[in-house]
């Protein structure tokens, strides 16, 4: 029995010292704005993960759109829709994308909570296929050193409130996203995920404990039920067909360190238009009509909107 211990306890602490190693080597990666690792082991990663989606019934069964077409040699910042319970779509089906540079021929990060890479084997996987802690510097290095960039505006308040029956849409107060994109003159394009939210089924009545566990841990999750109804079940998503479409591009002119609140908003107009077209050109093919007969719900700080819908 002691000498059990013994091994167990030296083992958890040199995976934690390879973690301690790990996170300093994703943080000198982030500064540089490079690939950690080499292609062929994120690569192989990313396949993992594909398969996994796929013994679940999740599969990018459709890939269109006027962007994905876009002759654009430069790097661009995609903005992904909807977040979802737990982003499943980018973390299990894009990583390959983002390797190679897929669409539009320029490397590109995906981002999330820095949290995630502390988790075990979840975290390894994130860092060579590509994804980057989402916070100011790491997203400044990355744009910086040419790379695209894909990142998700709505963020932890969007994931909160995701529901399966009504596609949503957040946008913080600052726009962050906006302002990172004009500082480096880099353009925007909108990137929606039909079937992301219908991968698993939101339990209603439940908030006090995504609080609860929010509290604890540090770590948003929406209370669901996923495959047979088992409840939080994130490895076993519902088996759901999953339609990519990018948007047009959105210029944003160019660079300005600080830019004015009216630029600002004017880019983000164009923005909300955008997404707002590619949402009604597509939603009634690509999610349930009962869901997309519901439209886009826009949520703008204090006060949610809904631009007049074309479906």
């Amino acid at each position: 029995m002691a000498r059990a211990a013994a091994i167990t306890t030296g083992a958890l602490a040199a995976y934690a010292a390879f973690v301690f190693w790990r996170l300093r080597a994703l943080r000198r990666a982030a500064q540089e704005g490079r690939r950690l690792g080499p292609a062929w082991l994120g690569l192989w990663a990313a396949w993992i993960m594909q398969k996994m989606a796929e013994m679940n019934g999740v599969k990018v069964a459709s890939e269109s759109g006027e962007g994905l077409l876009c002759d654009h040699p430069g790097q661009i910042m995609y903005c992904w829709h909807p977040h979802g319970f737990v982003s499943f779509v980018p973390s299990f089906l894009m990583g390959e994308k983002a390797i190679r540079g897929q669409p539009h021929g320029t490397e590109w990060f995906g981002t999330c909570i820095e949290l995630l890479f502390r988790i075990p084997i979840l975290g390894e996987v994130f860092q060579v296929t590509n994804a980057r802690p989402v916070d100011k510097h790491t997203l400044e290095s990355i744009l910086s050193h040419g790379k695209g960039l894909a990142i998700q505006p709505g963020g932890v308040k969007e994931q909160a409130a995701t529901r399966h029956d009504q596609e949503q849409a957040f946008f913080g107060s600052k726009l962050g996203f906006i302002r990172l994109a004009i500082k480096h003159g880099t353009p925007l394009m909108p990137l929606y995920l039909f079937g992301e939210n219908q991968l698993y089924k939101r339990v209603d009545g439940m908030e006090w404990l995504t609080r609860l566990i929010k509290r604890a841990t540090g770590m948003t999750l929406p209370i669901m039920t996923a495959k047979a109804g088992l409840p939080v079940a994130l490895l076993l998503p519902r088996a759901t067909d999953i339609h990519v479409r990018w948007g047009r591009l959105v210029e944003v002119g160019p660079p300005d360190p600080n830019p004015s609140d009216e630029r600002v908003q004017e880019v983000f107009a164009r923005y909300l238009e955008e997404l707002q077209r590619l949402f009604d050109a597509h939603a009634m093919h690509c999610l349930p009509q009962e869901v997309a007969a519901k439209g886009l719900k826009l949520v703008l700080p204090e006060k949610p909107v809904s631009p007049a819908s074309r479906l």
